[in-house]
């Protein structure tokens, strides 16, 4: 049974290859333009290259993981799926472990471009840490975005709410250019979303900090509990 989820999973991985390819590609074409162009290319990589692998983490979760599950939903497949022995926890723990995989792999391949293209120094990385934090932040983001797959019963909805919260994390936090200039009480939102403190514990991790100066750690692994609880609670199938 876990195989055959696996494959499904997998198939509704490429049901859309186009956004998934321009959202994988992304962090490519960013990091060659900005190394490209860039006086000091080491300084570059080692404020970029956790963003960029936030980028992936967010496209394979919100846009792709959860809007599948919508799409699950909306053509009755997951209702057929409940007369069968699957169980809601192995269909949620393929799906996650699917989309895993596929991220593990563009890191890997990510850290090989920047080598060959910029000369990334990998020597001395603490990789424990480095995939440690990019397997609990995709964690925290993958519930989230199933948390807003499943609360929402109108199908249509959903797949708006994840659009705008994929976009909404994409474009605030860390990665406004100017957050400082918005007014205080946008700044004080962009400042206190899930992807400053994700941003906050890779880069740590990536720059061989301590992953528990402030409370990232703690914010995070709070909204993966929360959040996951939340998941199984008002999970949909149909």
């Amino acid at each position: 049974m876990l195989f055959g989820m696996l494959k499904y999973h997998l198939l509704m991985l490429v049901r859309e290859p186009a956004s998934v390819f321009f959202g994988l590609g992304l962090p490519f074409l960013m990091m060659f333009v900005m190394g490209s162009g860039a006086e000091d290319v080491s300084e570059v990589l080692n404020m970029a290259f956790p963003l960029y692998v936030m980028i992936a983490i967010l496209v394979l979760t919100l846009l792709d993981s959860s809007l599948s599950h919508v799409h699950s939903r909306q053509i009755k497949f997951l209702r057929r799926l409940k007369m069968t022995p699957v169980k809601k926890s192995m269909y949620l723990f393929s799906d996650f472990i699917t989309r895993l995989g596929v991220l593990l792999v563009f890191t890997v391949v990510f850290s090989l471009f920047n080598v060959v293209v910029f000369d990334l120094d990998l020597v001395g990385r603490n990789w424990f840490s480095i995939i440690g934090m990019i397997f609990l932040v995709y964690t925290m983001f993958y519930v989230l975005g199933m948390f807003i797959a499943n609360v929402f019963k109108n199908t249509r909805t959903a797949s708006s709410f994840l659009n705008i919260g994929f976009w909404g994390l994409l474009l605030s936090g860390n990665f406004m250019l100017n957050a400082s200039s918005l007014p205080e009480i946008l700044r004080l939102i962009t400042e206190n979303i899930p992807t400053v403190f994700a941003t906050e514990l890779m880069q740590s991790a990536w720059l061989g900090m301590s992953l528990f100066d402030g409370h990232s750690f703690i914010i995070v692994f709070g909204i993966i509990i929360v959040f996951g609880a939340l998941t199984a609670k008002f999970f949909k199938y149909e």
